[in-house]
Protein backbone atom coordinates (compact mmCIF):
# COMPACT_ATOMS: atom_id res chain seq x y z
CA UNK A 1 0.00 0.00 0.00
CA UNK A 2 0.84 3.35 -0.47
CA UNK A 3 0.10 6.46 1.78
CA UNK A 4 -0.46 9.77 -0.16
CA UNK A 5 -0.34 11.85 3.03
CA UNK A 6 1.91 11.65 5.97
CA UNK A 7 3.52 14.10 8.28
CA UNK A 8 6.27 11.64 8.88
CA UNK A 9 9.07 13.92 8.71
CA UNK A 10 10.77 15.68 11.77
CA UNK A 11 10.83 18.94 12.55
CA UNK A 12 8.79 20.37 9.94
CA UNK A 13 5.38 21.43 11.56
CA UNK A 14 3.48 18.88 14.30
CA UNK A 15 4.50 15.76 13.29
CA UNK A 16 7.38 14.21 14.99
CA UNK A 17 9.74 16.04 16.64
CA UNK A 18 13.31 14.29 15.87
CA UNK A 19 14.40 11.23 13.40
CA UNK A 20 13.76 8.59 16.48
CA UNK A 21 10.24 9.57 15.86
CA UNK A 22 9.87 9.23 12.22
CA UNK A 23 11.66 5.91 12.18
CA UNK A 24 9.01 4.24 14.72
CA UNK A 25 6.29 5.92 12.82
CA UNK A 26 7.69 3.83 9.39
CA UNK A 27 7.81 0.72 11.72
CA UNK A 28 3.81 1.41 12.20
CA UNK A 29 3.88 1.91 8.48
CA UNK A 30 5.69 -1.44 7.68
CA UNK A 31 3.49 -3.62 10.54
CA UNK A 32 0.32 -2.37 8.28
CA UNK A 33 1.64 -3.12 5.09
CA UNK A 34 2.62 -0.03 3.75
CA UNK A 35 5.62 -0.12 1.31
CA UNK A 36 5.88 3.58 0.44
CA UNK A 37 4.66 7.00 2.10
CA UNK A 38 4.88 10.41 1.03
CA UNK A 39 6.04 12.92 3.26
CA UNK A 40 3.47 16.04 3.13
CA UNK A 41 4.79 18.62 5.82
CA UNK A 42 2.33 21.79 5.90
CA UNK A 43 3.26 24.71 3.86
CA UNK A 44 1.09 27.58 4.88
CA UNK A 45 1.45 30.98 3.08
CA UNK A 46 2.39 33.39 5.72
CA UNK A 47 3.48 31.53 8.40
CA UNK A 48 6.17 29.26 10.51
CA UNK A 49 5.06 26.39 8.22
CA UNK A 50 6.79 27.29 4.59
CA UNK A 51 9.42 25.08 4.71
CA UNK A 52 11.77 25.18 1.71
CA UNK A 53 11.36 22.35 -0.62
CA UNK A 54 15.14 21.55 -1.13
CA UNK A 55 14.76 21.35 2.53
CA UNK A 56 11.87 18.55 2.56
CA UNK A 57 13.85 16.86 -0.26
CA UNK A 58 17.01 16.88 1.85
CA UNK A 59 15.31 15.33 4.89
CA UNK A 60 13.22 12.82 2.72
CA UNK A 61 16.80 11.65 1.87
CA UNK A 62 18.37 11.53 5.27
CA UNK A 63 15.11 9.42 6.34
CA UNK A 64 15.71 6.62 3.44
CA UNK A 65 19.03 6.06 4.34
CA UNK A 66 17.95 5.80 8.15
CA UNK A 67 15.23 3.13 7.26
CA UNK A 68 17.77 1.22 4.81
CA UNK A 69 20.34 1.27 7.93
CA UNK A 70 17.51 -0.04 10.21
CA UNK A 71 15.92 -2.53 7.59
CA UNK A 72 12.56 -1.07 8.00
CA UNK A 73 10.83 -1.72 4.14
CA UNK A 74 9.30 1.95 3.69
CA UNK A 75 10.51 4.11 1.17
CA UNK A 76 9.20 7.67 1.78
CA UNK A 77 8.66 10.23 -1.53
CA UNK A 78 8.68 14.22 -1.28
CA UNK A 79 5.66 16.13 -1.16
CA UNK A 80 3.67 18.77 0.68
CA UNK A 81 0.05 19.57 1.88
CA UNK A 82 -0.46 23.19 0.77
CA UNK A 83 -2.72 24.99 2.13
CA UNK A 84 -5.00 26.37 -0.46
CA UNK A 85 -4.17 30.27 -1.27
CA UNK A 86 -3.81 32.32 -4.70
CA UNK A 87 -0.26 32.38 -4.21
CA UNK A 88 -0.17 28.43 -5.17
CA UNK A 89 0.09 28.84 -9.18
CA UNK A 90 2.86 31.22 -8.93
CA UNK A 91 5.06 29.04 -6.12
CA UNK A 92 4.94 26.20 -8.42
CA UNK A 93 5.94 27.93 -11.02
CA UNK A 94 9.28 29.14 -8.51
CA UNK A 95 9.55 25.43 -7.99
CA UNK A 96 8.95 26.75 -3.93
CA UNK A 97 6.18 24.03 -3.33
CA UNK A 98 6.45 20.18 -3.83
CA UNK A 99 4.16 18.26 -5.72
CA UNK A 100 3.48 14.21 -4.58
CA UNK A 101 6.48 11.98 -5.38
CA UNK A 102 7.07 14.49 -8.09
CA UNK A 103 4.03 14.06 -10.41
CA UNK A 104 1.62 16.70 -11.59
CA UNK A 105 -0.71 15.82 -8.61
CA UNK A 106 -0.55 18.46 -6.12
CA UNK A 107 -2.14 18.27 -2.07
CA UNK A 108 -3.82 21.06 -1.16
CA UNK A 109 -5.57 21.55 2.39
CA UNK A 110 -9.00 22.21 2.80
CA UNK A 111 -9.40 24.64 4.86
CA UNK A 112 -11.40 23.71 8.37
CA UNK A 113 -13.86 26.34 8.61
CA UNK A 114 -14.97 27.79 4.87
CA UNK A 115 -13.37 27.86 1.10
CA UNK A 116 -11.32 31.42 0.83
CA UNK A 117 -12.72 33.76 -2.22
CA UNK A 118 -11.34 33.44 -5.39
CA UNK A 119 -10.84 29.64 -5.09
CA UNK A 120 -12.02 28.59 -7.95
CA UNK A 121 -9.74 30.56 -10.24
CA UNK A 122 -6.61 28.90 -8.19
CA UNK A 123 -8.19 25.15 -9.12
CA UNK A 124 -8.75 26.65 -12.75
CA UNK A 125 -5.19 28.53 -13.08
CA UNK A 126 -3.63 25.21 -11.63
CA UNK A 127 -5.79 22.57 -14.32
CA UNK A 128 -4.29 25.37 -17.01
CA UNK A 129 -0.88 24.90 -16.11
CA UNK A 130 -1.46 20.88 -16.02
CA UNK A 131 -1.58 20.23 -12.49
CA UNK A 132 -4.04 17.63 -11.27
CA UNK A 133 -5.35 19.09 -7.22
CA UNK A 134 -6.43 16.95 -5.20
CA UNK A 135 -8.11 18.16 -1.96
CA UNK A 136 -6.90 16.94 1.70
CA UNK A 137 -9.49 15.86 4.18
CA UNK A 138 -12.92 17.73 2.49
CA UNK A 139 -14.90 15.71 5.23
CA UNK A 140 -13.15 18.03 7.95
CA UNK A 141 -14.39 21.80 6.21
CA UNK A 142 -16.98 23.14 8.49
CA UNK A 143 -18.30 24.81 5.28
CA UNK A 144 -18.43 21.62 2.94
CA UNK A 145 -19.81 19.63 5.48
CA UNK A 146 -22.74 21.79 5.84
CA UNK A 147 -23.30 22.81 2.25
CA UNK A 148 -22.79 19.28 0.22
CA UNK A 149 -23.22 21.05 -2.94
CA UNK A 150 -20.15 22.45 -3.11
CA UNK A 151 -18.56 19.21 -3.07
CA UNK A 152 -20.40 18.81 -6.86
CA UNK A 153 -18.85 22.55 -7.83
CA UNK A 154 -15.22 20.60 -6.68
CA UNK A 155 -15.53 17.95 -8.72
CA UNK A 156 -17.37 19.49 -11.93
CA UNK A 157 -13.75 21.86 -11.70
CA UNK A 158 -11.72 18.80 -12.03
CA UNK A 159 -10.69 18.17 -8.48
CA UNK A 160 -9.99 14.61 -6.48
CA UNK A 161 -10.76 14.36 -2.80
CA UNK A 162 -8.48 12.62 -0.43
CA UNK A 163 -10.33 11.17 2.93
CA UNK A 164 -8.80 10.30 5.82
CA UNK A 165 -8.86 6.52 7.24
CA UNK A 166 -9.68 7.73 10.53
CA UNK A 167 -12.50 9.95 9.75
CA UNK A 168 -14.41 6.61 9.20
CA UNK A 169 -13.81 5.46 12.55
CA UNK A 170 -14.79 8.85 14.02
CA UNK A 171 -11.75 10.25 15.28
CA UNK A 172 -12.28 13.84 14.26
CA UNK A 173 -15.80 13.64 15.33
CA UNK A 174 -19.29 12.29 13.74
CA UNK A 175 -20.48 15.11 11.56
CA UNK A 176 -16.91 14.85 9.62
CA UNK A 177 -17.62 10.73 10.15
CA UNK A 178 -20.97 11.33 8.23
CA UNK A 179 -19.51 13.22 5.45
CA UNK A 180 -16.87 10.82 4.95
CA UNK A 181 -19.67 8.07 4.87
CA UNK A 182 -21.19 10.27 1.91
CA UNK A 183 -18.25 11.24 -0.26
CA UNK A 184 -17.56 7.11 -0.45
CA UNK A 185 -21.21 6.70 -1.40
CA UNK A 186 -21.00 9.61 -3.71
CA UNK A 187 -18.41 8.26 -5.14
CA UNK A 188 -16.55 11.46 -4.34
CA UNK A 189 -13.68 9.70 -2.52
CA UNK A 190 -10.94 9.05 -4.82
CA UNK A 191 -8.23 8.38 -2.41
CA UNK A 192 -8.14 6.88 1.39
CA UNK A 193 -4.71 8.40 3.63
CA UNK A 194 -3.73 8.16 6.66
CA UNK A 195 -2.49 11.82 7.45
CA UNK A 196 -0.43 11.05 10.35
CA UNK A 197 1.46 13.02 12.80
CA UNK A 198 2.53 11.03 15.76
CA UNK A 199 2.54 6.93 17.21
CA UNK A 200 -1.01 7.03 18.97
CA UNK A 201 -3.63 9.61 18.03
CA UNK A 202 -3.26 10.24 14.44
CA UNK A 203 -1.13 7.02 13.26
CA UNK A 204 -0.98 4.39 10.06
CA UNK A 205 -2.17 1.75 13.11
CA UNK A 206 -6.06 2.06 12.54
CA UNK A 207 -5.88 2.05 8.84
CA UNK A 208 -7.19 -1.78 8.19
CA UNK A 209 -10.05 -1.04 10.84
CA UNK A 210 -11.12 1.98 8.94
CA UNK A 211 -10.87 0.22 5.72
CA UNK A 212 -13.30 -2.62 6.72
CA UNK A 213 -15.47 0.23 7.27
CA UNK A 214 -15.10 1.49 4.19
CA UNK A 215 -15.60 -1.98 2.10
CA UNK A 216 -19.05 -2.60 4.40
CA UNK A 217 -20.22 0.92 2.59
CA UNK A 218 -18.34 0.48 -0.65
CA UNK A 219 -17.82 -2.99 -1.40
CA UNK A 220 -14.54 -4.73 -1.77
CA UNK A 221 -13.72 -3.56 -5.57
CA UNK A 222 -14.18 0.06 -4.73
CA UNK A 223 -12.35 0.29 -0.95
CA UNK A 224 -9.51 -1.67 -3.30
CA UNK A 225 -9.23 1.61 -5.53
CA UNK A 226 -9.41 4.12 -3.07
CA UNK A 227 -6.98 2.13 -0.80
CA UNK A 228 -4.45 0.98 -3.25
CA UNK A 229 -4.93 1.41 -6.97
CA UNK A 230 -5.69 5.47 -6.99
CA UNK A 231 -2.45 6.12 -4.85
CA UNK A 232 0.00 3.70 -6.80
CA UNK A 233 -1.66 5.92 -9.69
CA UNK A 234 -0.95 9.18 -8.26
CA UNK A 235 2.84 8.11 -7.47
CA UNK A 236 3.04 6.85 -11.11
CA UNK A 237 1.36 9.90 -12.19
CA UNK A 238 -1.40 8.33 -14.16
CA UNK A 239 -5.54 9.13 -14.35
CA UNK A 240 -7.68 8.46 -11.08
CA UNK A 241 -10.37 5.85 -11.36
CA UNK A 242 -13.72 7.63 -10.12
CA UNK A 243 -15.90 4.82 -8.97
CA UNK A 244 -20.11 5.86 -9.35
CA UNK A 245 -22.26 5.99 -6.57
CA UNK A 246 -22.89 3.11 -4.17
CA UNK A 247 -26.70 3.23 -4.09
CA UNK A 248 -27.62 1.42 -6.85
CA UNK A 249 -25.98 -1.77 -6.39
CA UNK A 250 -26.25 -2.70 -10.45
CA UNK A 251 -22.26 -2.97 -11.93
CA UNK A 252 -21.23 0.13 -13.09
CA UNK A 253 -17.57 0.89 -15.38
CA UNK A 254 -15.15 2.93 -13.77
CA UNK A 255 -15.21 6.59 -14.95
CA UNK A 256 -11.17 7.67 -15.41
CA UNK A 257 -11.11 10.94 -14.16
Amino acid sequence: MIDIHSHILWGFDDGPANLEESLEIAVLYEKTGFTKVVATPHWVYGTAWQPDAEAVQHAVGLLNHALIKKGIQVQVLPGMEISLDAEIPALLQQKGLLTLAGSSYILIEAPFLWMPQGWEQVINILKAKGYRPIIAHPERCRQMKNTTSIFDMLIDAGVCFQVDYGAFLGHYGRHAKATALYLAQKGYCHCLATDSHDLTQRSPIDTERALKVVEAIVGGKKANVMSKINPERIVKNKPLEMPGATENKKRKKWVFF
